[in-house]
């Protein structure tokens, strides 16, 4: 390995612990300066450090709360809490995603356990399954097939909290454990069907502009619709209940 990629990877490495910060591009720079490389080669990787920091972002403004409000036709096969719940919170979800599992880690249990066991939201999974998860589609057929013997949130919780990553061999295992029969478990896998209602998730997703999972809508209904607004990203347990929280008082 040459000493510019020892360099180069060392500072890719502290531009992501800097969080692109103000002041990295400098300190970098003076990193730069006392490294044995040419001129020349500082320049390039400065160039790839700046292109990288744009990128990020890039990717810091995609996860920001949307402002406009967004409709959402009112439908869902897997619906968690009250009929009548006020407010509806509808996941984009991928079971390999490892933001999904930070969301299922980090705000689900508050949010299950304060809005939608109490009342106040329903919440609704769709599939968005990245076609670079090799594991996502299985998974979430998976998902739909334990939801045909009324295991789909057994399966839910643990394929988003399964810890080691997922295998092929990992949603049959799941299933067996959440008490999915399996003759008929691996039938149902073969329905032409359940491909079909993800497909129509991933459509929907990207119409609305969902880029990335965990992708959310938060919204109240209105003649069979959902209109609200757009989260993206596992973010902070505050941004939903605040969302949510501003929704209820205007019920």
């Amino acid at each position: 390995m040459t000493a510019r990629r020892l360099v180069q990877i060392g500072l890719l490495a502290w531009v992501a612990a800097l969080s692109v910060t103000a002041g990295a591009e400098a300190k970098v720079a003076g990193t730069l300066a006392s490294a044995t490389i040419t001129s020349a080669q500082a320049e390039e990787i400065l160039a790839e450090l700046r292109a990288i920091k744009a990128m990020l972002v890039e990717d810091r403004k995609s996860a920001e709360p949307g402002s406009g409000t967004l409709k959402l036709p009112d439908t869902g096969i897997h619906v968690l809490g009250s009929p009548n719940a006020p407010v509806t919170m509808v996941e984009f979800t991928d079971y390999q995603c490892p933001y999904c599992r930070r969301f299922h880690e980090q705000s689900w249990p508050e949010l299950k356990k304060n809005y939608i066991e109490t009342g106040k939201v329903r919440f609704v999974v769709r599939d968005l399954p990245l076609d670079f998860h090799d594991q996502a589609l299985p998974s979430a057929l998976a998902a739909h097939c334990a939801g045909e013997q009324d295991r789909y949130w057994p399966m839910y919780e643990a394929l988003l909290g399964q810890k080691e990553a997922l295998t092929k061999d990992t949603a049959r295992r799941l299933a067996a454990t959440a008490g999915v029969d399996l003759a008929t478990f691996d039938t149902c896998l073969r329905n032409p069907g359940l491909r079909r209602n993800i497909e129509n998730d991933v459509a929907e997703a990207q119409r609305i502009g969902v880029t990335g999972t965990p992708g959310f809508v938060i919204a109240q209904r209105h003649d069979g619709q959902l209109e609200g607004v757009l989260l993206l990203g596992a973010q902070p347990t505050a941004v939903f209940t605040s969302r949510i929280d501003a929704l209820l008082t205007n019920h």
